[in-house]
């Protein structure tokens, strides 16, 4: 078989220096998965339980949650915007589904139909957050953050207490098994592989990519970027909708006060695997390098009895370095 032009340009390229540019195209994949790498020494090191196949399989059970909004999330960021609704999103679906599993009397008949209102609402959700943003041309932190504040007030309608009556066929989503993995596990890395899929070979994961690169260049292309921003925020709405349904499978209540703080985590978890929080950069891989970092820290603190008030500063602090490194680097290529 004949070779292209490209191809002998690469194989005239010396494998070190092919070496060389791939670390630096993929630094910050690289150096959040060096970090995963160390925090396991580390953790090991002061805990023996931190190793035990029984902790390693609830730090996989605890990054679900985080990974289902972490991916969403990315969607969003990918294109330049910000979704500060998620949280609510997940609490909404929950508390919805919760209610009318205990109005039919806990029926296990409803839950195949009550998993697909969850999802839809996501989904119309979604459609509400797009459409309020490229219809006013507003920012998508304040579009987000508005709606955060209205279903927060739907959700203290809906009920202040937990509500209980959840069927036991329902709570099987999270307890089922093959051998000792849970099944939810495997399920959520058959996601995140259809979720690196989509950013990487579908034609809609592309365009998310070019409309944060540039909508300038992107409407130049013909890509239709309304549309695009509005699938985006579907997507992030619709995975945090899944992560509310998760959320009830695994506490068995519909809690009003489901997934506080959820949102910030997702947004820190991009940011630190190398998405960049002003668009058209990054990679789902390292959102999912990310996910774990925060999982394993969250674990290594609970097993070291550390204070959540150090884990929030953490947060913080990460997500300073993060917009910092990214704004230099934007800053670096004018």
């Amino acid at each position: 078989m004949a070779m292209t032009y490209e191809d002998t340009q690469k194989s005239a390229v010396p494998r070190w220096q092919r070496g060389v540019t791939f670390a630096r195209n993929n630094a910050a994949i690289l150096l959040i998965y060096l970090f995963i790498f160390l925090l396991i020494g580390t953790g090991s090191f002061f805990s023996d339980r931190f190793l035990t196949a029984s902790n390693l399989i609830n730090i996989m059970r605890q990054s679900i949650v985080l990974g289902l909004l972490a991916i969403g999330q990315t969607a969003v960021l990918l294109t330049g915007g910000m979704d500060i609704s998620q949280e609510m999103v997940a609490r909404l679906v929950g508390l919805i589904v919760a209610t009318l599993f205990a109005a039919t009397g806990s029926n296990p008949m409803m839950i195949l139909p009550l998993l697909l209102l969850g999802t839809t609402i996501g989904v119309a959700l979604g459609l509400v957050n797009g459409l309020l943003i490229t219809r006013t041309h507003a920012v998508p932190f304040i579009i987000t953050f508005g709606v955060s504040f209205l279903l927060r007030g739907i959700n203290l309608a809906i009920s202040t207490t937990p509500i209980r009556g959840i069927p036991d066929a329902y709570l099987t989503i999270y307890d089922s098994k093959i051998g000792i993995v849970p099944v939810n596990v495997i399920v959520m890395a058959l996601v995140w592989l259809i979720a690196w899929f989509f950013t990487t070979r579908s034609r809609l994961g592309r365009n998310i990519y070019a409309v944060g690169g540039s909508e300038r260049i992107a409407k130049l292309s013909a890509i239709r970027v309304n549309r695009t921003l509005v699938w985006a925020y579907v997507l992030s709405s619709v995975f945090a909708a899944l992560a509310g349904l998760f959320l009830l499978a695994r506490t068995g209540v519909g809690d009003p006060n489901a997934a506080q703080g959820m949102t910030f985590q997702a947004i820190v978890a991009a940011a630190v695997g190398g998405i960049s929080l002003y668009g058209g950069r990054g990679s789902i891989f390292g959102t999912l390098g990310g996910v774990l970092l925060l999982t394993l820290l969250s674990n290594f603190f609970n097993l070291m009895q550390i204070n959540i008030f150090y884990q929030q500063l953490l947060l913080g602090a990460i997500v300073l370095v993060a917009v910092s490194a990214y704004k230099s680097k934007d800053l670096g290529a004018l």
